[in-house]
């Protein structure tokens, strides 16, 4: 997607009104500034993407009808995304904003393809559903059916069935499953996506960087335990905190099965993966 398209809608995020009231879904600002401003901030995203995902053949005011998509359809869809997420993510963490350019690309690199399937799994929750993946623009992906995910409308060689069902299966049992057993909440959600976002140790990092992220998953833990001693008594907090950061190996497990499955497609002409998609999903 290009950025000046993305431009326009870049005021949304971190624009506050002085005279409304702030949201009844929000915990004190005191209490945890960088989650609230986060969720803010992904609330005004879902609303982006309503206009950049809409048919441009049809009324604004036509109620979007989700369709199944396969995996070019899907790939099109998160180059799509991707210039909403990194604008999401400078107009949120002030700390990431003023890094130079090299290393927020380093962050955001690694960080892409965690966040999709992250977002797929909250996305379950949220619409308790696990027989379909909801995306971003709407659409899903056939959870039940995998093979019609790797359907290529030119004709290349799918991957087989059980090929399919396994890396779907590998996805559920490391991401979608542990998020449903556990109702992953909002909150919840974007604080891992924040620590999967301030990672260290990454190929091409700079000590400096690093101990910036160091820091924001200081403060990014801190603050989720708050929520947790908030929201539940102090030994389920501690339960909970243990559950909620549990899901991260899962998830860099499922990313980099994800690649590695990208990668041997390639290797194999079993199907073609946009350059662009692949490097983004490099961990």
């Amino acid at each position: 997607m290009r950025k000046d398209s993305v431009q326009k809608y870049r005021d949304i995020y971190g624009k506050r009104d002085s005279t409304s009231s702030p949201s009844t879904s929000l915990l004190p600002h005191s209490k945890l500034p960088i989650l609230n401003r986060l969720v803010e901030n992904y609330t005004n995203l879902e609303s982006v993407r309503q206009v950049i995902h809409r048919d441009e053949t049809k009324s604004v005011f036509t109620i979007k009808e989700p369709r199944r998509l396969n995996y070019k359809e899907c790939i099109n869809a998160f180059l799509k995304e991707y210039s909403l997420v990194e604008d999401w993510i400078e107009n949120s963490f002030p700390a990431f904003a003023v890094l130079p350019h090299g290393q927020k690309s380093v962050l955001l690199r690694h960080f892409y393809l965690q966040f999709v399937l992250l977002e797929g799994g909250y996305f379950a929750c949220r619409n308790g559903r696990s027989d379909i993946t909801h995306l971003p623009s709407g659409d899903y992906i056939d959870c039940v059916h995998p093979e019609t995910y790797y359907n290529d409308p030119d004709g290349l060689q799918p991957i087989s069935a059980e090929d399919a069902a396994n890396s779907f299966a590998n996805y559920r049992r490391n991401v979608t499953n542990p998020m449903i057993r556990d109702q992953i909440d909002q909150f919840e959600f974007l604080a891992l996506a924040a620590l999967a976002l301030f990672d260290t140790g990454l190929e091409g990092q700079s000590d400096e960087c690093i101990e910036v992220c160091r820091r924001m998953r200081v403060t990014i833990q801190k603050e989720i335990l708050q929520y947790c001693m908030m929201t539940r008594s102090e030994l389920d907090s501690s339960i909970r905190m243990g559950n909620i950061m549990s899901i991260l190996p899962n998830l860099q497990r499922a990313a980099q099965r994800m690649h590695e499955d990208m990668t041997l497609s390639n290797v194999m002409n079993a199907y073609s993966v946009d350059q662009k998609f692949y490097e983004l999903g490099k961990l």
